[in-house]
């Protein structure tokens, strides 16, 4: 059996990891730039529990519970930490919490209600809701685990996959450079550029912006959300703060720039937000792209309707990194030894047009 995983970001690392622990080494992994340039790369390094579909909150737990493991064993640690999630609520943002808060107590991942004065950081503030489960960790640490492991292990091209080659079943890939890669198995793990392999996948690509300030004493240890004025933010270990803004654009693969005009933005917000901000300036910035899906729910698995030996792992709508080694894991399991977990029939590819849809509002 000869699986070629397109995709060398934190789920096509994570599923070639799992392949190869399994015993499996007839293995190619497909790259079209380098290890990490997409979303796993580019990203803020958060893991939560809190989302608002029961499916989600699910599969966080178990995803998290998987990476906490996991992250014992690898070669870098990718220091996790329990920092908490903050939430500064208006009227209308206290009822849906409310509601919010019954269903994540139910499942053992309850917050609490507090006043925002409790932290002595902010500026303005009333009701705080903040969840202490959640925390952050270091991507890179975790892609450069995986990627030590399996590096000299299997075979790794880096190019870029023109078309996935079928007829009755997967029979291999075409390259840009017109090679063509035989293989029994394909598993697209290409985030927001997955689409452009399966084209009845729908997931697009949502341009978002990351900054990071000067750093100054350390204060802000969760990560805050202010949803009122659109913004998110913490603190790196260092003190320097990192989080962005809310900037709907049409889905589309825009330049990886950032804006002159975001970044004003996010550095006002900071400054209106944290006490001792005044005068700060920005360090540096990035962007990458979400990748979204009609619901704002992953797609793991395959489709009935797609030929035998085609799989994906996409579509994560922002919380995609903290997850990859739970997904790899699963994915493995599924290619290699047909094991089916119940998260491959719930984030099913077919659920879209079986109107099953997990509708998650809590894109952060």
């Amino acid at each position: 059996m000869s699986i070629i995983v397109i995709g060398a970001g934190g789920h096509g690392l994570s599923l070639v990891y799992h392949l190869y622990k399994k015993g499996i080494s007839d293995i190619i992994l497909i790259e079209k730039n380098r290890i990490g340039y997409g979303s796993s790369g580019r990203n803020a390094s958060r893991f939560r529990y809190h989302f608002n579909s029961k499916e989600n909150v699910n599969f966080a737990i178990e995803g998290i519970r998987f990476l906490i493991r996991e992250s014992k064993e690898m070669k870098y640690n990718p220091l996790l930490l329990k920092t908490g999630y903050l939430w500064l609520l208006d009227n209308e943002n206290i009822d849906i919490f409310r509601k919010l808060d019954k269903t994540w107590s139910s499942l053992g991942v309850g917050g609490k209600f507090m006043d925002c004065n409790n932290f002595d950081f902010l500026k303005y503030g009333e009701t705080c809701y903040f969840a202490p489960q959640d925390g952050s960790f270091h991507h890179d640490y975790i892609l450069y685990s995986y990627f030590e492991v399996i590096k000299d292990k299997i075979k790794i091209i880096y190019d870029e996959v023109e078309k996935i080659l079928v007829d009755d079943k997967v029979r291999g890939v075409k390259l840009k450079s017109n090679k063509i890669i035989d293989g029994d198995i394909v598993a697209v793990t290409a985030g927001a550029w997955s689409s452009l392999l399966i084209n009845d996948v729908p997931i697009y690509p949502e341009k978002k912006e990351i900054y990071i300030t000067e750093n100054i004493k350390f204060k802000v240890k969760p990560l805050v959300i202010d949803t009122n004025h659109e913004i998110y933010l913490s603190q790196t270990l260092k003190g320097e703060i990192i989080g962005g803004i809310e900037d709907k654009k049409d889905y589309s693969f825009y330049p990886f720039t950032i804006s002159l005009e975001n970044t004003i933005k996010f550095l006002k917000g900071v400054r209106n937000l944290i006490k001792g901000t005044e005068g700060i300036g920005i360090l540096r910035g990035w962007s990458g792209y979400y990748e979204m899906t009609p619901d704002h729910s992953h797609i793991m698995g395959y489709s009935n309707n797609w030929p035998d030996g085609l799989y994906i792992d996409a579509g994560y709508s922002g919380h995609g990194m903290m997850f990859s080694p739970f997904s790899g894991k699963i994915m493995a399991d599924l290619i290699a030894d047909n094991i089916k977990s119940k998260f491959i029939n719930i984030f099913s590819p077919d659920r879209f047009k079986n109107n099953q849809l997990i509708q998650e509002n809590m894109v952060i």
